[in-house]
């Protein structure tokens, strides 16, 4: 009996500390949910021009000359290209006979419809007579206007023997050679104009929804330390059948002399936060069961309330969620050891650096 009463008072203090223990608060770190921050994602494309569409000749005929090579600088109104012009020369020359020959017989009409005039007049000749003389004069007129438009047509076939750049811009194909023969509309170079540069990229369709209202910017590999602004230009209404992408092109505000023509860009496209979106910290979220769950406590609150919310998207150390509001506190740390019934004492956590525990961080 005397060593039973022994073990049983030296007990009494051991559960005296540990009643102590279990009705002191448990200091927990609580931190408000922000505002979440748009997401940003990247895509890499290369540096097109807007406009390289091919030059060709609006005549056919044999190239005497080609005046340009891939990677030259042209500007508007330079030749870059000639025709033999024998045969169009002789075509005009043919044009402008035929318009003499129709001056005159529009002249011979026009007076024979004039004295034909004065003799119906004086009753010499019938009003038949007079008739056909007029018709006559009205066709001679038509066919001098015909001969006329088609000597006009022949000087432009004539002028269109030289191929001329119609913008500045630099060549990036050539596509015939001197000596060949060429078909109307048969490219001759290709020309990359200079008004405008281009980043074409190849977008997933988890991507397309609210591409309009990305805010886009572009980085070439070259030079990444610098940033153009861009804007959505252009969104193929139909995925690629094999990779099923969408092509985007995006145009550079002010590309400068350093976005050359083929260089790889990367372009950034950050889109805003929708409303109601809150970001807290990753630790904050436990599950129970497959529903995400936070627990709410306001800086000095003595409990905590589960709440259930919706992740949105997980982030490097942020999850972005629904369900809360901006500014609720919410538990940052060992949040799997709280329940409801426990006592706590919630404290506002004002570090915002890694967190400390021992000698590990």
């Amino acid at each position: 009996m005397l060593v039973l009463a022994g073990v049983i008072a030296g007990c009494q203090p051991q559960a005296s500390e540990e009643a102590d223990v279990a009705s002191t608060p448990r200091v927990v770190w609580v931190e408000p949910a922000v505002p979440a921050d748009g997401r940003s994602v990247t895509f890499s494309g290369t540096v097109h021009a807007r406009s390289d569409a091919p030059f060709a000749f609006r005549v056919g005929g044999k190239i005497s000359a080609r005046l340009v090579d891939v990677g030259d600088r042209v500007a508007a109104g330079q030749p870059i290209a000639s025709l033999e012009e024998n045969d169009l020369n002789a075509a005009l020359r043919a044009r402008q006979a035929e318009e003499r020959a129709a001056e005159a017989q529009a002249r011979r009409t026009a007076e024979d419809r004039i004295r034909v005039g004065a003799l119906k007049d004086k009753g010499h000749v019938s009003q038949a007579a007079l008739d056909q003389a007029v018709a006559a004069d009205d066709a001679a007129a038509a066919t001098l206007k015909a001969a006329v438009e088609q000597r006009i047509l022949a000087a432009n076939q004539l002028d269109y023997a030289s191929l001329k750049a119609d913008r500045d811009g630099v060549v990036t194909a050539v596509m015939a050679e001197p000596g060949e023969v060429v078909a109307a509309g048969q490219g001759i170079v290709r020309i990359a104009g200079d008004a405008e540069r281009e980043v074409e990229v190849a977008i997933p369709e988890a991507q397309v929804t609210g591409l309009a209202d990305a805010r886009a910017s572009v980085t070439l590999w070259a030079s990444p330390d610098r940033r153009y602004q861009a804007r959505l230009r252009e969104l193929s209404p139909v995925a690629d059948t094999a990779a099923r992408t969408f092509t985007a092109r995006f145009a550079l505000d002010d590309p400068g002399a350093d976005a050359r023509l083929g260089m790889t860009a990367s372009v950034h496209l950050e889109h805003a936060a929708p409303q109601g979106e809150v970001a807290v910290p990753l630790t904050a979220v436990w599950y129970s069961g497959a529903t995400p769950h936070v627990w709410r406590a306001a800086p000095g609150a003595e409990r905590v309330e589960a709440v259930a919310v919706v992740v949105r998207r997980i982030e490097a150390e942020r999850a972005i969620l629904s369900g809360l509001a901006t500014g609720d506190h919410v538990v940052s740390l060992g949040v799997h050891r709280l329940d409801p019934g426990l006592k706590i004492n919630a404290v506002l956590r004002q570090a915002q650096g890694p967190v400390q525990v021992g000698a590990l961080r």
